[in-house]
């Protein structure tokens, strides 16, 4: 009772603290907008940065009660880098007062870079909405003489790309558009009956262009894994298992006009948990999406088309009684996404079959959800399932329990799933415009009583 004593003082002693104080340094909320932004991606999460650049807003925490809401959604470039595009929505008196701005940053930028490219046209997008207001005395205007840190920038000057405004060309890159990334990692830890290790490392060389598409790419990973453990009888359990895989995959796309792409997709690899030696696979195929394409930040549905050969060189006999086989397989996805004001939506569904045996199929179904449903409240929800009958691979050896244990080898399976959901729901003050980044994150997970 004495500790829970001390509990309960301790708990109302800071809601006292927490009380509103006329001291509190916080904006002034009369004639200031009332911004929802709505960013969720790379360059988006500091958001204490966005409210420190931007003091003249209330920052709400809800779209419903606010004038403007600025969606942010993000795409990959052809360089590595982002495209960042913001949707001005107009609410309330500015209802009808839409806008789109965009910048892209360089694969290399920083996440301050990325972030200030953000706040750079969050802030250009809000001169429409505050420059007949009382607050249009705190603007200042500045003509720079550069490209904005971290963005390839537009030489046009137009955020969007205006009048003057010019698309980089390969004779104006010497590098003719390709990127090349190479990345290693690598992760060792034990202790006197233990060791674990693990290698990865990844190459890739894109080029990107308004027509043509090219992407090569590789993988290497080992796993390696010993150790022993005392049991009650005097003996020693051991494990000494090592799990190795690599992959080289590689497509090329062009645009055909319109909604159309042609593809084709070539990747070779080999798996020990798959009890693969070699694989190949040569697949052409069309797509087709049913928005424009320029629209696919915001809202996209595609059917892709793909058949093609797979050939396997196994490690083991298959409970098929194949050492090596090649098969023709086909499949059709369909992908819908969408990002709009109440949330983002995006689910795909992929049916694929071996053209040998229309048993041995394969189809996958997986969403990714984040809807609000009503003020302050919303759901997120993710997850795939899939139905499995096309393991050919599967060894005809029995494994050993070390194998199983461990998961080093794949095990037949009619089916497999994950999912994810959660709810949240906020209430109290709309307004979050106040910073005070004091103490942060604790380093540990104690509760200390006292007494």
């Amino acid at each position: 009772m004495k500790q829970f004593g001390w509990v309960a003082s301790l708990v109302v002693l800071m809601c006292l603290c927490a009380l509103p104080s006329a001291a509190q340094d916080a904006p002034a909320t009369g004639d200031a907008l009332n911004l929802f932004f709505d960013c969720q991606g790379f360059g988006c999460r500091d958001m204490d940065f966005f409210r420190r650049e931007v003091p003249i807003v209330n920052w709400v925490r809800d779209r419903e009660v606010s004038d403007v809401h600025v969606l942010v959604t993000s795409q990959r470039t052809g360089g590595g880098g982002f495209l960042y595009t913001l949707a001005f929505i107009g609410r309330g008196d500015f209802e009808g007062e839409d806008q789109e701005l965009t910048v892209a940053t360089a694969g290399d930028a920083t996440s301050d870079e990325q972030r200030r490219a953000i706040v750079g046209r969050l802030k250009l997008g809000l001169v429409r909405y505050v420059q007949d207001s009382a607050l249009a005395d705190q603007l200042t205007v500045t003509f720079g003489g550069g490209a904005q840190a971290g963005a390839p920038g537009r030489p046009g000057g137009g955020p969007l790309g205006g009048p003057g405004a010019q698309t980089a060309s390969p004779e104006d890159d010497p590098w003719n558009f390709w990127v090349f990334s190479i990345s290693a990692r690598g992760f060792v830890n034990g202790q006197s009956t233990s060791k674990f290790t693990n290698y990865f490392g990844n190459a890739s060389a894109n080029r990107t262009t308004e027509q043509w598409k090219i992407s090569l790419g590789g993988n290497y990973s080992r796993n390696v894994q010993r150790f022993e453990v005392p049991l009650s009888d005097g003996s020693t359990f051991s494990v000494n298992e090592t799990r190795e895989d690599w992959g080289v995959n590689s497509s090329l796309v062009k645009s055909v006009g319109g909604q159309f792409s042609l593809g084709i997709r070539v990747n070779a690899g080999s798996s020990t948990f798959l009890n693969q030696d070699f694989r190949w696979s040569v697949k052409p195929g069309v797509e087709y999406n049913f928005f424009p394409y320029e629209e696919s930040s915001r809202r996209s549905l595609t059917l892709q088309y793909l058949v093609g050969p797979n050939h396997f060189d196994y490690t083991e006999r298959t409970i098929f009684g194949e050492t090596e086989e090649t098969r023709f397989q086909e499949s059709l996805t369909g992908r819908l996404s969408l990002v709009e004001q109440w949330g983002r939506w995006s689910t795909s569904l992929t049916g694929a079959h071996y053209m040998h045996d229309l048993d041995r199929y394969n189809l996958a179904l997986s969403g990714n959800f984040n809807i609000r449903l009503f003020r302050g409240f919303s759901i997120q929800l993710s997850g795939n399932y899939s139905w499995i009958g096309d393991q050919l691979y599967i060894s005809a050896g029995d494994l050993t329990e070390e194998q199983i244990l461990l998961r080093q080898r794949q095990l037949e399976t009619n089916y497999r799933y994950f999912t994810s959901f959660g709810i949240t729901y906020r209430f109290g003050s709309i307004f979050n415009n106040v910073v005070n980044p004091r103490f942060g994150r604790s380093g540990g997970g104690e509760f200390i009583v006292f007494g």
